[in-house]
């Protein structure tokens, strides 16, 4: 009799953990390539969310540009995304890949910000035989700046213009998304790689397991570092990815702060409930990688609001006495 009413009972919970995981909303989130900052941070994020917050189901999709994202979340077919305050600022303006849009100030105001932080010096890796030893030798050579119709694909094109002088036709700029450019440039098929990503990144860490690498110095005082959308100034050791760097000095690069939004049609309550999971379990997430707990935390969560704050963020930062500064806001250029 006894077994009968726990084989029962057991059936009952079950039955009501089906019906659990059945019920819970699903929500999209997306992100740029595996091993890419964004791309832990999300992961990292929707573990939380998902262990955490009842009802709430996050589905992680790593595909396509961060650009397209964001226009996806401002017309609701996805979530929550990786942001950037240069995709405000480009959709707002109708540059790069929204230069045929005729609604971008619009679609700006349909995604509202959950956190900003570090995505990391902008790493310009090249093989250390590869004969490139300054930007100044990416003339004529295969290039890799970012995926077609992406963000980091203009940032770099312009940091190399300025610094160098060599214009985009005069490389070989590859067109190839993250994923795919990595593998190549792990197979020998490009000169050199330009990644987006905290140190250590896995991407590059993986580079140097096999083949010596450079990580190539970018004069930045030839630069326009834009601190208004998040432009930041940064350095990358000799010896971040071991024996294998071949480098003899820090080389300097730019960054960015980016952040972790939601689109406006997600319902306030179930930011406010991301939101509270974040904080509460910001140590699980930041156990996930070694350069996490100095990239999202308390202290810069909130150090550039791009656009906005969500209401559903903003009312968790409000009930617990967080300082919110004013948001950085984006017009159309005159």
């Amino acid at each position: 009799m006894k077994r009968k009413v726990l084989k029962t009972l057991g059936l009952a919970l079950a039955g009501a953990l089906v019906a659990s995981v059945a019920t819970a909303k699903v929500y999209k989130v997306t992100s740029i390539a595996p091993g890419m900052s964004p791309f832990v941070v999300n992961t990292a994020i929707s573990k939380v969310v998902n262990t955490h917050v009842d009802d709430v189901d996050f589905q992680v999709r790593a595909t396509g540009a961060a650009t397209k994202h964001f226009v996806d979340a401002a017309t609701g077919s996805v979530d929550f995304l990786f942001g950037s305050p240069t995709i405000n600022w480009l959709l707002v303006n109708h540059f790069g890949p929204y230069k045929d849009f005729k609604n971008g100030p619009e679609l700006e105001k349909n995604v509202g910000m959950i956190f900003s932080y570090q995505i990391g010096p902008y790493h310009y890796v090249t093989r250390a035989d590869s004969g490139i030893e300054t930007l100044e030798d990416l003339r004529g050579k295969k290039v890799f700046a970012g995926p077609p119709g992406g963000a980091a694909k203009g940032v770099v094109l312009r940091a190399i213009e300025q610094s160098t002088g060599i214009k985009p036709d005069e490389m070989d700029v590859q067109t190839y998304g993250f994923d795919a450019a990595i593998q190549a440039f792990q197979d020998d098929k490009i000169d050199v790689i330009v990644l987006p990503t905290n140190v250590p990144s896995p991407s590059i860490q993986q580079f140097a397991l096999t083949k010596n690498i450079r990580v190539l110095d970018v004069p930045v005082e030839k630069m326009t570092i834009n601190k208004a959308i998040g432009g930041t100034v940064n350095e990358i050791a000799p010896d971040a990815y071991g024996d294998n760097q071949k480098n003899t000095d820090t080389a300097r690069t730019h960054g960015a702060i980016v952040n972790f939004s939601a689109g406006m049609h997600v319902d306030e309550d179930t930011v406010y409930a991301v939101t509270k999971a974040i904080w509460e379990n910001i140590g699980e997430i930041q156990e996930t990688a070694q350069w996490m707990p100095s990239t999202i935390n308390e202290d810069t969560a909130l150090s550039l609001v791009a656009g906005r704050l969500h209401p559903g963020a903003e009312r968790y930062y409000r009930e617990q006495g967080w300082e919110i500064p004013e948001p950085v806001t984006f017009e159309p250029a005159k």
